[in-house]
C-alpha cells in the first residue's frame, strides 16, 4: 500500500479532478466492503428513524451505494455530487440494478444543490463526504433551506478529535488528509456547524471508523483494538467516527 500524501488542492477544478480521477475504480478502501457498508447502513436507519418517506437526498454522492441501499424505503430518491464522472458511474449503477426505478443522479455541489428546491426533502444524508466540502457552513445551510420543516439530516464523518488523528499521526509524521482542503470536525466543532446552520441536533455518537486503507499495516489492529476499548468505555478519543442526526429548528 502507497503512503498518503495529502494532495494540494488550490481551486474547485482541482477537487473535481481529484474525484473524477477517483471515480472508474472507486471502492471500499478500509476493510470488507460488504460488512462495513451494511455497519453504516444499520446506523443509518436508525438515525432516520421517525423521519418522513418521501424524497431522500444524498449529497456527495460518489457511486450513490448508500443511496441504491436506502432508496427502498422512500418515495423517491436523488444523489448529488460534484464530480461528473462519479454522476456517470452512479448512473450507470442505477442503470444496471434498478432500471426504471426513477432515481435521479445530478451534477450539483452540496454548497449549491442548485437542481433541489427549497423544503423539497424529506431526509438528507451524508456519508464520508462531509470532510472534503471546503464551505461545510454553505452546506448545512443548503441541507436547512431543502428540507421540509420536520426533515431529517444524518451525517456520518471521522471524528477530527481521534486519537489517530490527533496524536498518533502527527508524532508519526503520517498525514491523514487526502486533500489540503479535508477538514476533519471535532463533536463539539460539528454540534456548532449544525446550530450555526439553523439545524437543532437529534442524536450524535461515535461509530467504529478505523481508516485502514490510509494506515500503516501494523498499525490497523491496534487502532482497531483499542476501538474495542472506546466502545466499551464509551470514549470518543479512541473512536474514528461520528454519526448525527439533526433537524431544522422549529422556527424555520
Amino acid at each position: 500500500m502507497a503512503r498518503l500524501r495529502t494532495r494540494r488542492v488550490t481551486s474547485f477544478e482541482d477537487l473535481v479532478r481529484h474525484f473524477d480521477a477517483l471515480a472508474p475504480s472507486y471502492a471500499e478502501a478500509h476493510g470488507h466492503a460488504e460488512r462495513l457498508l451494511s455497519y453504516r447502513l444499520g446506523m443509518i436507519r436508525r438515525l432516520l428513524a421517525g423521519a418522513p418517506r418521501g424524497t431522500l437526498l444524498e449529497i456527495g454522492c460518489g457511486t450513490a451505494t448508500h443511496l441504491l441501499a436506502l432508496a427502498d424505503a422512500f418515495e423517491r430518491a436523488i444523489g448529488t455530487d460534484l464530480s461528473p464522472a462519479m454522476v456517470e458511474a452512479a448512473r450507470a449503477r442505477v442503470d444496471a440494478t434498478r432500471p426504471g426505478s426513477g432515481i435521479s443522479i445530478r451534477v450539483d455541489p452540496a454548497e449549491e444543490l442548485a437542481t433541489v428546491p427549497d423544503a423539497s426533502v424529506d431526509a438528507v444524508i451524508c456519508v464520508g463526504a462531509l470532510e472534503h466540502m471546503p464551505d461545510k457552513e454553505r452546506v448545512v445551510r443548503q441541507v436547512r433551506r431543502v428540507l421540509v420543516p420536520d426533515g431529517r439530516f444524518v451525517c456520518l464523518t471521522p471524528n477530527g478529535g481521534y486519537l489517530w488523528y490527533r496524536h498518533l499521526a502527527p508524532v508519526l509524521g503520517r498525514d491523514v488528509r487526502h486533500l489540503s482542503t479535508d477538514r476533519f470536525l471535532t463533536p463539539a466543532e460539528l454540534d456548532s456547524l449544525l446550530r450555526a446552520g439553523g439545524m437543532t441536533v437529534l442524536a450524535r455518537h461515535f461509530w467504529t471508523f478505523v481508516p485502514g486503507g490510509d494506515l500503516p499495516a501494523a498499525t490497523k489492529p491496534i487502532l482497531a483494538a483499542l476501538d474495542w476499548c472506546g466502545r466499551r468505555m464509551r470514549w470518543g478519543y479512541l473512536r474514528g467516527g461520528i454519526a448525527v442526526a439533526a433537524s431544522p429548528r422549529a422556527s424555520r
